[in-house]
């Protein structure tokens, strides 16, 4: 399984793994954009760019469904605990608070699906590169920035998510879990929506505010 949305046996041990960094980062990579058509991405984070479905209604299997979402919640956990310490603005911890609560919730129940159903497919042990990339680039920086870094970081990955459980609740090939896709969509939608308005208020393009304001 690539950055497509299928397995192919016999491919090269690189193009297997999903956003890889050693598999991604070509010199052709920054000069087509994202993978998933997010200009957040290009604008905030400068590591391996994401894979997968660049709209909310492309065809993925529930191989690639899985891991990605299981991953996913895993980044947002983590992300989130590094904020709820270090942000600064009381919206963006509040906000950090929010992603670790709901993105257990949502890992638990994904855990329980493969747990429950005959899908054949483990839910990642680990974090993948890319998500790693991610969780460094917060941790090494500074304390002045850190809040602009996490929100980039969620307005980017929120738009990631939301194409990925758009497309499997659209037209995913398991009926139980297109239906938890399905329910999912509103609430990455609405995490997306708070995501970009604090992107807008503290991300590295937010205009500063005049003294005295």
């Amino acid at each position: 399984m690539t950055g497509g949305r299928s397995f192919r046996p016999g491919l090269p041990a690189c193009l297997a793994v999903l956003a890889l960094s050693a598999c991604n980062q070509t010199d052709g990579a920054s000069e087509r954009g994202p993978a998933n058509g997010s200009a957040t991405v290009a604008k905030h984070y400068e590591g391996p760019k994401p894979e997968g479905v660049s709209r909310p209604d492309e065809a993925v299997t529930t191989t690639f469904y899985i891991p990605q979402a299981a991953i996913g919640d895993m980044y947002e956990i983590e992300a989130g605990k590094i904020a709820m310490v270090r942000a600064r603005a009381p919206e963006v911890k509040a906000f950090a608070r929010k992603m670790v609560s709901d993105h257990q919730k949502s890992g638990e129940r994904l855990r329980r699906f493969v747990a429950d159903n005959p899908v054949n497919i483990a839910i990642p042990q680990n974090i993948d590169a890319r998500r790693r990339a991610m969780l460094g680039a917060l941790n090494g920086s500074g304390d002045r920035e850190f809040d602009s870094v996490y929100v980039g970081q969620q307005a980017a990955a929120h738009l990631e998510a939301f194409n990925l459980q758009s497309s499997y609740a659209r037209r995913g090939d398991y009926p139980v879990l297109k239906k938890m896709a399905g329910e999912m969509v509103p609430v990455i939608a609405a995490h997306r929506r708070e995501a970009e308005a604090l992107d807008a208020s503290f991300g590295p393009t937010a205009r500063p505010v005049p003294a005295g304001q």
